[in-house]
């Protein structure tokens, strides 16, 4: 069972007893207002509206329609209607009959799925437009559909028996073990309410059964003015927007009918409970200590002042479980704690375990104990002013970020949902300033009291075996409580700090010269006195954040097969022990106001350095660099960690069929070749700390022929230094690797697996052809199969109901021979064989009569989008730059994608598609049911 929380993301506000608008830290805090960004009001009929202009990004604009009613508001007979009531929305309103709605939007350049979406939940429903272009036009055309949704879905039988089999088909394709555990979970902590019998996707029957008359009748009880809200954020004019709904949503009736009211309360008992959930496939054993409290709605300055110091017990109890776990290691893998809604009117504030052993009363009775120091002494002060210091810094940074439009779009959309106020970007600035140096280290402890004083506590085990090891009873759990409580707990003790800062580093600097500018891209070319080439780009874009790579050509397609796995596991393990002698714990806690990234990076051909700073930390990335360098090495406490975690995980893979399904895709496919799928059991227990530092050596510290990369907020004169000192100093090594490709092979036969756990069919086909790579080509054969994508969706889909989602990829990889596909989807297991059929039937349409005009208009509008946002994001500029360089050494690639779709045509398409889908060969591979399946 879904569990919904919502979120209150903006903070509240502060103004003094004059109610001005200015904000005095000084003044009485008596009082709160909405976002004053956020112009809301509520339309003659009582529909809510909530319009901002935001022009990050230029030209976009966010459309949201939040109905307050979800699966809670059903009737017994149903369960299931307010989700069946969405996908109605889609499937014919009175001014867009049947899928007109969809192709309208995608002609304005809205992509199925991504910019057209909905949601449903068990308080609400949720419908998202997000428009690439401000114009009048579109809208006016979003606009004309939010207000179709509003008040005219048509609910006929036909089109309502037709969504039946997507509906179920959704359904299925949730199914698993995650989702069944997740279920069984809730129905003990949400045990005697509503929510466990109101699932969002609903009951099957009812899905089945429903009358149109009853899907209506939800439909018109539910989507009345004064219980749904518009939201409109983005680049637009507020008031032209709003005469716009005034003119679209206002005449719409006012309701003469008072809201049927909803129970949304979890009945909390007052003592300790504990309760035991297995699900086949899950061998990890894990216990989580709750403690559950009533949720009243508090917009009042005193309720947000403990919020916060909630906030910031949160942190300092997550700091220290991270040791905790540390000194329970041989017992507790992972340990973390979290608070969050179950339902509108009840918190939940969880202690979660995750072992290795299924020794759950000794996990418990270690956290009992945990937690029972940090109520007899406290956090300390030493603690509180580390994190209030923190905190501090945050806020001042987080006050001169941008704000994207899709975001508070977000926050917005969360407020509308559940009633709450969301407080301006300026006025929590003022106020988080103000309680930062106000809030007092009791206040903190008074927060961390609340957490553990609530009455209803409850003890959740995730057993690995249907013979569950037993538990504490309530009554033992209460005495175990009491005891540890009552009983003096050693004082925590914090950690000297063994790392103040990072050593000073001696070597020569280097020299460094200007090779080329490229004004076109703001791209200056460096040669290094040791031979290698910076590429540097000033971009503010991400505001005072630099990013760093060193990169070279080499990665796992370089190395000897019994290499592949070491290497790839001594990439990850180096980095979790540390750099140089420094333990990746001492570098956390250094960088702890201020975080940067430095991690090893290695892909097929490529492998290198990879990181990020904040602008006044760039020097302190480049000291990383060099003790990667310099000495990197595993230690046995992380090898040992990572073997027991693995062979958890391994255990948890062998009895997944959907793992072993791929596993064994991808040996037919490429027979004789290392992938990811084919480690096991046996590759990871005799890993050394020797033969794992020992590879890491010889194949990434000591390959040093970098292309440097830096972009981001940083000068170029400060670029200049560092790298004279930092990077000309490197000494360059290369031996020169030889790469060798990934032949995909194409056995002729369906696979076919009859061994799934779940009532459905996994449907995968992967279409490969030899060929060679050109960028343009290449991106035209990604929009081959967006287009193949979106005829597969109308195909399988809207015409046959028998699937809810499919995808298609279609790629072709810079440095390897072959273009290939990929197409995937889940149906009923008796119509696998007319659903691949048909699939076969859609290639061979476009292979033959081409591409529909307009759909390919579509695609390529969608296309440009995306890769105008690629092109205005620090990393995504990073990403095309390091692309262009690795490939060419040179920028002359970072505009090949945005020319290929500038000078598309449809015969430059159809030329590719044609050849891909008349020449692949085709693997099928289907994932059944095992017999004892129903």
């Amino acid at each position: 069972m879904k569990k919904i929380t919502l979120i209150l993301t903006g903070l509240l506000w502060m103004i003094s007893c004059q109610t001005t608008a200015s904000l005095d830290p000084t003044s009485s805090l008596i009082s709160l207002r909405y976002a004053p960004e956020i112009q809301t009001g509520k339309l003659n009929n009582g529909f809510r509206y909530y319009l901002a202009e935001n022009t990050t990004p230029k030209d976009r604009v966010y459309i949201r329609l939040v109905v307050n009613a979800g699966s809670m508001n059903e009737d017994d007979d149903q369960r299931g209607v307010a989700h069946l009531v969405e996908h109605m929305a889609f499937n014919g309103t009175k001014h867009f009959p049947g899928n007109q709605l969809i192709t309208e939007l995608e002609k304005a350049g809205l992509k199925f799925g991504v910019d057209i979406n909905a949601f449903t939940d068990f308080e609400n429903t949720v419908y998202t437009l997000n428009l690439p272009a401000n114009n009048k036009k579109s809208i006016e055309l979003a606009l004309d559909i939010v207000a179709d949704w509003a008040r005219h879905v048509t609910i006929f039988k036909d089109d309502l028996d037709a969504e039946r089999g997507i509906v179920l088909e959704e359904w299925r394709s949730r199914l698993g073990p995650t989702l069944r555990l997740g279920d069984k979970k809730s129905a003990i902590e949400m045990a005697g309410s509503r929510y466990i019998k109101r699932d969002p996707i609903g009951d099957v029957d009812t899905i089945k059964t429903v009358s149109a008359q009853r899907v209506a009748d939800f439909y018109h009880q539910w989507y009345r003015p004064d219980n749904m809200s518009v939201i409109v954020i983005g680049d637009i004019d507020k008031q032209k927007i709003l005469t716009m709904l005034e003119n679209k949503l206002g005449s719409q009736p006012i309701a003469t009918t008072k809201l049927t009211e909803i129970d949304y309360t979890i009945p909390l008992v007052a003592e300790w409970r504990s309760a035991s959930v297995y699900e086949a496939d899950r061998v990890t054993p894990a216990v989580e200590v709750s403690f559950f409290n009533n949720y009243q709605e508090d917009n009042s300055i005193e309720r947000y002042r403990q919020d916060f110091a909630n906030q910031i017990a949160t942190r300092l109890l997550n700091i220290r479980l991270q040791r905790f776990e540390k000194e329970n290691e041989h017992a507790i893998n992972t340990a973390n704690y979290f608070s969050s809604n179950i339902g509108r009117q009840t918190t939940q504030s969880v202690f979660s375990l995750q072992l290795n052993h299924d020794d759950f009363d000794q996990a418990t009775l270690a956290l009992f104990n945990f937690l029972a120091e940090i109520k007899q002494n406290g956090f300390s002060q030493a603690e509180f002013d580390e994190e209030v210091k923190r905190l501090a810094q945050l806020n001042e940074k987080n006050s001169k970020k941008a704000t994207y439009s899709i975001d508070l779009a977000a926050d917005v959309m969360v407020s509308a949902a559940s009633q709450q106020w969301l407080i301006g970007k300026q006025d929590k600035y003022q106020l988080n300033k103000s309680l930062l140096e106000q809030l007092s280290l009791a206040e903190i402890n008074d927060a961390f009291s609340r957490i553990i004083d609530a009455h209803s506590r409850l003890v959740l085990a995730t057993q690995t075996s249907k013979n569950a090891v037993p538990l504490m009873n309530k009554d033992t759990l209460s005495l175990n409580w009491e005891q540890a409580i009552k009983t003096s707990q050693p004082r925590w003790q914090q950690n000297k700090v063994k790392v103040t800062q990072l050593p000073q580093l001696d070597f020569r600097p280097g020299k460094l010269k200007i090779l080329h500018k490229w004004d076109k891209y703001n791209i200056i070319e460096y040669r290094l006195s040791s031979g290698s080439k910076l590429v540097y780009q000033y971009n503010d874009t991400n505001l005072g954040k630099v990013f760093f790579k060193a990169l070279t050509q080499g990665g796992l397609r370089s190395v000897p097969t019994e290499d592949y796995h070491v290497l790839r596991i001594a990439a990850n393990l180096v980095d979790e022990t540390g750099f140089g002698s420094i333990p990746v714990d001492d570098l956390r806690n250094l960088f702890n106001q201020s975080p940067i990234v430095m991690a090893t990076l290695i892909d097929d051909f490529q492998q290198g350095f990879s990181g990020w700073a904040e602008s006044e930390n760039v020097e302190n990335i480049l000291t990383l660099f060099h003790l990667k360098l310099a000495e990197s090495s595993v230690s046995s406490k992380v090898l040992s960690k990572y073997q027991t975690e693995m062979q958890q995980q391994l255990s948890e893979d062998n009895a997944d069929s959907q793992y072993q399904f791929t596993r064994q895709i991808s040996a037919l496919r490429y027979p004789g070749q290392k992938t990811i799928y084919d480690v096991n059991i046996n590759d990871i227990n005799t890993l050394t700390t020797d033969k794992l530092n020992d590879v890491y050596n010889k194949y990434i510290a000591q390959r040093t022929d970098y292309t440097y990369f830096i972009v981001g907020d940083i000068e170029q004169q400060q670029v200049e230094q560092l790298a004279a000192k930092y990077l000309a100093s490197v000494r360059v090594n290369s031996d020169n690797p030889q790469l060798y490709p990934l032949y995909a092979k194409t056995p002729k036969q369906r696979l076919i697996k009859a061994s799934s756990s779940e009532p459905r069919a996994e449907v995968e086909l992967y279409l490969t052809m030899n060929a060679g790579w050109r960028p343009d080509d290449a991106y035209y054969l990604e929009l081959v199969g967006e287009l193949v994508q979106e005829q597969l969706r109308l195909k399988l889909r809207e015409q046959a109901s028998g699937i809810y989602s499919v995808t298609s990829w279609f790629w072709h990889n810079a440095k390897e021979p072959q273009n290939e596909g990929r197409i995937m989807f889940s149906c009923a297991p008796e119509r696998v064989d007319e659903m691949i059929n048909l699939t076969h039937q859609v290639l061979n349409s476009i292979a033959k009569n081409g591409i529909d005009p307009q759909v390919l208009n579509n695609t390529l509008i969608q296309s440009r989008d995306n890769i105008n946002r690629l092109h205005s994001s620090v990393q995504g500029m990073l990403d095309l730059i390091e692309r262009s360089y690795m490939l060419t050494d040179s920028p002359l690639l970072i505009d090949a994608t945005l020319r290929a779709n500038q000078e598309a045509t449809k015969d430059k398409i159809e030329r590719i598609s044609r050849y891909f889908l008349e020449n692949a060969e085709i693997f099928e591979a289907v994932l059944l049911p095992s017999k004892t399946v129903k």
